[in-house]
């Protein structure tokens, strides 16, 4: 350990801690900086992050410092604060004054250290400024300012070492050096819109995003992509019950900073056109209080067989169980939804849940066994979640069934199928929990409000429960308790922490 003193207060820390991270510790937040990332590889080219350290005969930048036994520093002095308007001088020189037009205004790095470190009459007439090019599209995803661009080289050194792609680099010198992609080359691998969330101005912008929202309007709430098992942790940003965008977040033992392209765009089912919003009785709209009727006349006693899926909650999944009772039951279609993973963070199983099954004790089937499952059920049928009619084998042994409840979001096949519909919540519409491919059990929260008339999943099941079953949950946090009591017993469902939790505790 090396004991040092940061602005007077005497802290300790590991050996080889750089002196950036002491920094943050001592003053409860970050120094001023552009380049610096806690995933990538040290650059020290931004030069903002500059600090007194006594003995030293000039600033030194922290980044690329380790902490020394009884160093002792200064990060507010009057001489570090001269530096760094300087600094900012320097890299306003030639960036555009476009604030009221960049959609990165409201989160931007430069405006917000020229807020805390600038705010001085600039020497350098806007006509003078040299001009680059606007509005480039370098990929499906991105497109760049180039005249924004503070040359920090994250998004470089993110296609280098992250991707190892190595799409993007820094063309020409001095006040001509400019971002750019490579000749013949588009930043188009499969997390390019990472390097937006890593650039501190508003040099390179989502295509998805841009021009969407302005981010002050923005309200967010932690949640988990449903992309894939993976579970990367994620941001979700949204305003008046409508999402905008998903932005990674960080998690060492997940995801760390990032999340791929496709489950960025995974809010968009949550507002699909075939979202199911109003019950329906073999295709007709009705109200909820003639649900009761239906469920009696189709499955008034009891479910025979009761399918599962990988993208339902943990709690929903124990209480489906619940509802099964003694009746046959099946996770759903094994080997469907999935893709084509990496070795990154994209998984081939693109379910969020599917270890979830697992836990719950529902198996999942072929085609031909859940096929098999159907034709022998003598009763009603309750699917719950995914489309396992959208293999041939099952719509066919569904077809002409006149006893099939189907609980939730789209319009898809078995929905087509079944006699009775029922508009259930998707992952950004509820709360619960998912576990992912580690076996971690990550809490994900409600966003967003459910459409037209769908309602909570769990509060649907729980009124198909059977005579006899253990007393109904009257509230989610009863549902958890009940749930974790049979399938996680270390854990406490309603408390886990925001970057999940393994049930043996973590290795």
């Amino acid at each position: 350990m090396a004991r040092l003193t940061i602005d007077g207060s005497a802290i300790e820390v590991a050996d080889g801690t750089s002196l950036f991270d002491a920094c943050r510790l001592a003053r409860g937040e970050a120094l001023p900086h552009f380049c610096y990332h806690p995933d990538l590889s040290i650059a020290g080219v931004c030069r903002l992050c500059q600090v007194e350290v006594e003995g030293m005969p000039k600033l030194t930048i922290a980044c690329n410092t380790t902490v020394r036994e009884g160093m002792v520093v200064q990060t507010r002095s009057e001489k570090v604060r001269k530096a760094s308007q300087q600094i900012l001088e320097m890299h306003l020189i030639n960036h555009p004054v476009d604030c009221p037009i960049c959609d990165q205004a409201g989160e931007c790095g430069l405006q917000n250290q020229y807020m805390d470190y600038g705010l001085y009459d600039s020497q350098v007439p806007q006509s003078e400024k040299v001009l680059k090019a606007k509005a480039q599209v370098i990929g499906p995803e991105v497109i760049l300012d180039k005249e924004r661009c503070v040359l920090c080289s994250r998004c470089v050194r993110f296609c280098n070492e992250v991707t190892k792609t190595g799409e993007l680099g820094i063309f020409n010198r001095g006040d001509r050096a400019e971002i750019g992609v490579a000749p013949g080359r588009q930043l188009d691998n499969a997390y390019s819109v990472n390097t937006v969330d890593i650039c501190p101005v508003g040099a390179l912008t989502s295509r998805d995003f841009r021009f969407q929202k302005r981010v002050w309007m923005l309200k967010s709430t932690d949640s988990v992509c449903p992309g894939c098992a993976t579970g990367c942790n994620v941001r979700v940003d949204h305003e008046a019950g409508r999402i905008y965008r998903l932005k990674p977040r960080r998690n060492a033992k997940v995801n760390g900073s990032w999340m791929c392209d496709e489950g960025r765009l995974t809010y968009k089912a949550v507002h699909a056109v075939d979202r199911l919003t109003e019950p329906l009785w073999h295709g007709q709209v009705v109200a909820w209080a003639e649900v009761k009727n239906h469920l009696a006349r189709v499955g008034g006693g009891g479910f025979a067989l009761v399918i599962g899926s990988a993208h339902q909650s943990l709690e929903e999944l124990w209480l489906l169980r619940q509802v099964a009772g003694t009746a046959a039951t099946s996770g759903g279609l094994a080997g469907s939804d999935t893709g084509k993973g990496d070795d990154i963070l994209l998984s081939a199983d693109r379910t969020p849940n599917r270890g979830g099954l697992a836990v719950a004790g529902l198996a999942e089937h072929s085609a031909t066994e859940l096929a098999a499952l159907i034709r022998a059920a003598r009763g009603a049928i309750l699917v719950h979640g995914g489309d396992p009619a959208a293999a041939p084998e099952v719509a066919a042994a569904l077809a002409g069934r006149d006893d099939v409840v189907y609980l939730g979001t789209h319009l898809g096949v078995t929905a087509r199928a079944a006699a009775l519909v029922l508009p259930g919540a998707m992952w950004a519409e509820k709360a619960g929990v998912f576990v992912n491919r580690q076996g971690r059990l990550q809490p994900f929260a409600q966003a967003v409000a459910r459409p037209g008339n769908a309602r909570e999943d769990w509060r649907v099941l729980v009124e198909m429960l059977p005579a006899g079953a253990p007393a109904a949950p009257t509230s989610l946090k009863a549902l958890r308790a009940g749930a974790g009591a049979a399938l996680a017993p270390t854990l406490d469902l309603d408390r886990l922490p925001q970057d999940g939790a393994l049930p043996g505790g973590e290795a």
